[in-house]
């Protein structure tokens, strides 16, 4: 992972990812593209938090579960959060590896990864400061 542990570096990824994703989604991109900027829009965003909390994650899964267990269990991101992370990982999955697009329409996720593109980089600043 190329930012280890910049929290600024991956937020400017999350916020250049979910750009990217808001492009595609209004240029007529495919639904796996706009899945997989959304994806990796909430993926630098929580390793930007694990950052911020101290936390150096190695891999996909790891940020995944460093998420849950270090930011979620201890009340700095929602449930939901959690919940929201791990969905898109699996969105993302099927739309690059499996048969077929995703069963969601990427245009009711680009509000909720960019409201949690916004509370990880409040949590970073939050840290930061």
């Amino acid at each position: 992972m190329a930012n280890a542990g910049d929290p600024s570096a991956e937020l400017e990824l999350a916020r250049d990812a979910l750009a990217d994703a808001r492009i595609l989604h209004a240029g007529d991109g495919t639904r796996a593209g706009v899945v997989n900027r959304l994806y990796y829009a909430a993926f630098h965003a929580a390793q930007a938090a694990l950052y911020a909390n101290g936390t150096v994650p190695t891999s996909h899964g790891h940020v995944r579960q460093a998420f849950g267990q270090e930011l979620v269990l201890n009340d700095d991101a929602t449930r939901a959060d959690g919940r929201l992370l791990g969905e898109l990982y699996d969105y993302r999955q099927q739309a690059d590896y499996g048969v077929g697009d995703p069963p969601i329409d990427p245009a009711e996720l680009l509000d909720d990864v960019d409201g949690f593109v916004s509370r990880m980089a409040n949590f970073v600043l939050g840290r930061t400061e």
